[in-house]
């Protein structure tokens, strides 16, 4: 009988990330300016474009230098996009960078130990199985296998503020073998591997979560809140960190936070509904969160569960195994009153002098400000699901989009740029590429759709081409061929060659082209889990997450509340009648 594939065995199977040729991109560039932009800014778009193309020119100079570097390589865009995306940026994490994917609000236990020492158990069992390769790798429908080495990075790996730029560290097992519990600021840690790797019992968990709960409760006063701190402009924390690590006691708790598996947070908070529990796995309270780390699990005075991570290490989709393993209850644990594990170790920092004295209390006032800012609302979206749409012949993923579309064209009047999450694991160390949703097919169906002089049968053939069109672009961009990472290719390259910024080609600085993006999306495929979260990536834009289950959808949907674009209310009410209206529509005449 063959043995089954290892974790990392099929990596040979895979294809390295492509170059799309410079007219391929130009071309799928120009169909997704089309509908953002007036007849005469649409000329000097594609005019630009055209000298992009221009024979010897700038344009396929680049293009013939990253091709060179692709064929050097099994993902020319290793080494280049962590530090584009995220990590040369100096702006604060929470609600930034940082995302949350929940559990279900409406499933509590009640036993808050019990549910933590469940995740954890679930955690470490998963992280083992990293380690043993004993994992199987995950392939998709038609058999092909996805990259499975971001999986590496899920477990012992720290976000470490720079002075310049931050960088991503990932620890072995033989320095991480403890979690580090987060109970309302007070800081302990405990092992949950031994000296061989065997891992700590279920009932033992319970009991060490037990007594850290006592110890933290006993407490007559507040915590510090040092892990506001993380939540500073990176580079700020990079200069308080090196002022931490001036005391040696400092320098061990630091050690001991940023080396361990992951963090747990016992908030002595509940979150009964969706919204609360997302908030809760997005950002939490000043200082009850270490943003830098790359996974906290979250879990409610009521045994609610919420996963809090650092977007920089690992993308939200690949979050997806481990989710759909720990998310949902079992209630099989036996409770130990006792263990022999020794006592949880506290964790204390010691204010060093060179700190300023407001420093805590000014890194509380940008976390608190930045989630005062959040307009945030989760939906349970409960009239159908996939298997409806499915019905219709048509994807259930290009049939949100386009409600997204019609609820943005009914409150804003216009079509956004708009981003959509495509996973690119189908390709060597693939992380994301854009599906840049906006089309002149889209931009025809949603401008017709409130239309009373066009009929149903026409209305029916525009979706059904907007959809189509959606199709396309999402199998593309899933396969390397999108738009976005080829053009930040050309660019990171320039550089890299000795071209200055004032001498790349005109479409790079284009008011289109450096545009953010007024509404980001990103699906995540959760069997168990809830929904994911993100905030928005432009102050006049918004994010919203979606989970598309078979009878459901479950969405987050975020804007900031200083921005006078933006209504996340008025977003949300649009969202949901843009479903139900889409599907009367696709109903209608079946």
């Amino acid at each position: 009988m063959q043995d089954k594939p290892g974790t990392f065995d099929l990596y040979d199977k895979l294809p390295p990330l492509p170059v799309p040729t410079l007219s391929e991109t130009c071309e799928r560039y120009l169909a997704t300016v089309a509908p953002l932009v007036d007849d005469e800014t649409y000329r000097h778009v594609a005019a630009a474009v055209g000298e992009l193309q221009t024979a010897g020119g700038v344009g396929q100079q680049l293009q013939a230098a990253l091709e060179a570097r692709a064929a050097a390589r099994d993902n020319w865009l290793v080494g280049w996009w962590e530090d584009a995306a995220y990590l040369k940026w100096a702006t604060p994490l929470p609600i930034n960078s940082s995302i949350g994917i929940s559990g279900d609000a409406r499933i509590a236990t009640g036993d808050q130990a019990a549910r933590a020492a469940e995740v954890t158990h679930g955690a470490v069992d998963f992280y083992l199985a990293i380690l043993n390769e004993t994992f199987p790798p995950e392939v998709q429908r038609n058999g092909a296998p996805f990259d499975m080495s971001l999986l590496k990075r899920f477990f012992a790996t720290n976000r470490m503020a720079g002075t310049e730029t931050d960088r991503i560290a990932t620890f072995s097992p033989q320095e991480s073998r403890h979690i580090v519990v987060n109970r309302d600021g007070h800081l302990f840690r405990f092992d949950v591997l031994d000296a061989e790797l065997k891992p700590l019992s279920q009932s033992d968990l319970i009991a060490q979560f037990r007594r850290i709960i006592e110890a933290a409760d006993s407490h007559t006063g507040a915590a510090l809140p040092m892990g506001a701190l993380t939540a500073l402009d990176r580079r700020q924390w990079s200069r308080a960190r090196d002022l931490l690590t001036h005391e040696v006691n400092n320098r061990l708790v630091l050690d001991a936070l940023e080396r361990a598996l992951f963090h747990v947070a016992l908030d002595r908070e509940s979150y009964p509904d969706f919204t609360s529990l997302g908030h809760a796995g997005l950002h939490g309270a000043p200082g009850h969160r270490w943003f830098d780390k790359a996974l906290t699990l979250v879990v409610d005075a009521q045994g609610r569960f919420t996963l809090h991570g650092e977007h920089s290490p690992v993308d939200a989709g690949a979050w997806c195994p481990l989710l759909d393993r720990i998310a949902a209850p079992t209630g099989e644990f036996v409770d130990a009153a006792t263990t022999s594990q020794p006592e949880p170790r506290a964790l204390h920092f010691t204010m060093p002098a060179l700190l300023a004295d407001d420093a805590l209390d000014q890194a509380v006032a940008t976390i608190q400000s930045a989630i005062d800012d959040l307009d945030f609302k989760v939906i349970a979206f409960a009239d159908f699901g996939k298997e409806l749409i499915k019905t219709f012949k048509m994807g259930p993923d290009p049939f949100l989009q386009m409600a997204f579309q019609l609820a943005y064209w009914r409150l804003h009047k216009r079509t956004p740029k708009t981003y959509e999450s495509a996973s690119t694991r189908s390709c060597r160390l693939g992380r994301t590429e854009t599906i840049r949703v906006a089309s002149p097919q889209s931009k025809a169906l949603v401008a017709a759709f409130d239309d009373p002089a066009r009929t149903v049968d026409e209305k029916q053939e525009l979706a059904q081409a907007a959809f189509a069109e959606h199709s396309v672009r999402g199998r593309d961009a899933s396969a390397g061929y999108g738009v976005d990472r080829h053009l930040l290719g050309l660019a990171l390259i320039a550089k890299e060659t000795g071209i200055a910024d004032a001498d790349l080609p005109r479409l790079f600085s284009l008011p289109v082209h450096t545009l953010g993006w007024e509404l980001t999306t990103a699906q995540v495929p959760l069997a168990t889990a809830f929904v994911n979260h993100f905030g928005p990536v432009m102050p006049d834009g918004y994010g919203v997450a979606y989970v598309i289950k078979p009878d459901s959808f479950a969405l987050s949907v975020s804007s900031f509340k200083s921005s006078v674009v933006t209504d996340n209310e008025g977003f949300v009410s649009h969202i949901e009648q843009a479903l139900r209206d889409m599907r009367a529509l696709l109903s209608a005449g079946t």
